[in-house]
């Protein structure tokens, strides 16, 4: 499947990406070349192989509990901390 340079636009628009006109055509190049390795893995036989899903699940250590982390070691550290135990970060969403 090959990806033009306007659906490019769109997929970028819908992850809120801006690109100028190289970046659009570099990413147009870079999701075409993903999509097509795609369909050279579905073209992969791949009968007669065990999916595992027959194997013993994976194990897990024991729960155990230990104290929690020092909360004045992790505001000391901390570029900005509240009051009530919070890390104060930049906003970042909806710019």
């Amino acid at each position: 499947m090959k990806i033009d340079r306007d659906e490019a636009k769109r997929i970028a628009g819908l992850a809120h990406l801006e690109f100028d006109d190289a970046g659009l055509d570099r990413m147009a190049g870079e999701m075409t070349k993903i999509l097509s390795y795609i369909d050279q893995l579905r073209e992969v036989d791949v009968a007669g192989f065990d999916s595992g899903s027959s194997a013993e699940a994976t194990p897990l250590r024991d729960d155990v509990p230990r104290p929690s982390v020092d909360r004045a070691a992790v505001a000391s550290n901390a570029p900005a901390f509240s009051a009530d135990g919070h890390f104060i970060v930049p906003k970042v969403i909806g710019e």
